[in-house]
């Protein structure tokens, strides 16, 4: 029935738990800026991650509604303030401490591959749509063996806009020649990725998983509430 299947991520492909608020993320963060010669303590080093992000979204790279933040960026300035210019490099690794140290919970929902699988098999363009973070979610995809299902994959971090925006969809298309005259939205989330696809124009498929916002009322023509994700295949008829 569809061509273009657009999936989001967390939640929806990648079932996924993080403490971003834990203590041992933050001391063991403070060790890493000590050792690149910046002294933190670990709740200045939270204060000052959660004030960066704030200044980001107000002042957005791109006009949207719906704008998004780079950690790297947020990283390298809170070296700048220490005095220490942070190499892309420094950056990059620090990222990926800091997702590494968050991470309480990752792995496929069960099916997931396996659709992925048929969707080109029946040579069915396939693309991930995700809020998020570049380093993550690239670094996920290639762990858990997913990363070279897609034919495009475009991250809200690096685009600077977020779903539900409707500019998301559309940088989707005009980056990865994503068709979205012929194209459904899957996703756990009843505002972002249902109401994002339906601001765009296409159909949507609700699957409420362990991660989803509660969702009073979902307006989609498809729609899985026990979070069996091997729904979706039999829902979308794909063989």
């Amino acid at each position: 029935m569809y061509d273009t299947y657009i999936f989001d991520l967390y939640g929806t492909l990648i079932d996924i738990h993080t403490d971003e608020d834990s203590p041992e993320l933050w001391n063991r963060l403070s060790l890493h800026f000590r050792y690149s010669g910046m002294p933190a303590e670990p709740e200045e080093l939270a204060k000052d991650f959660g004030e960066e992000i704030k200044r980001q979204m107000a002042a957005p790279r791109i006009e949207c509604e719906h704008p998004d933040f780079d950690m790297h960026e947020t990283f390298a300035e809170m070296a700048r303030r220490r005095g220490i210019k942070a190499t892309p490099a420094w950056a990059e690794e620090t990222v990926k401490w800091f997702r590494l140290l968050s991470i309480r919970r990752l792995a496929l929902y069960d099916g997931v591959e396996d659709l992925l699988k048929r969707l080109k098999a029946n040579r069915k363009k396939v693309y991930l749509l995700s809020n998020g973070q570049k380093t993550f979610i690239e670094g996920e995809l290639r762990l858990l063996g997913i990363y070279d299902y897609f034919d495009g994959i475009a991250i809200s971090s690096e685009a600077g806009i977020c779903k539900p925006d409707k500019l998301f969809y559309e940088y989707l298309a005009q980056e990865y020649g994503a068709d979205l005259s012929s194209a459904i939205m899957i996703g756990n989330d009843s505002t972002t990725d249902i109401e994002g696809a339906r601001r765009a124009g296409i159909d949507g498929c609700y699957i409420h998983s362990n991660s989803s916002p509660e969702a009073d009322k979902v307006d989609c023509k498809y729609q899985i509430w026990d979070g069996r994700f091997r729904r979706v295949a039999e829902l979308l008829n794909v063989t």
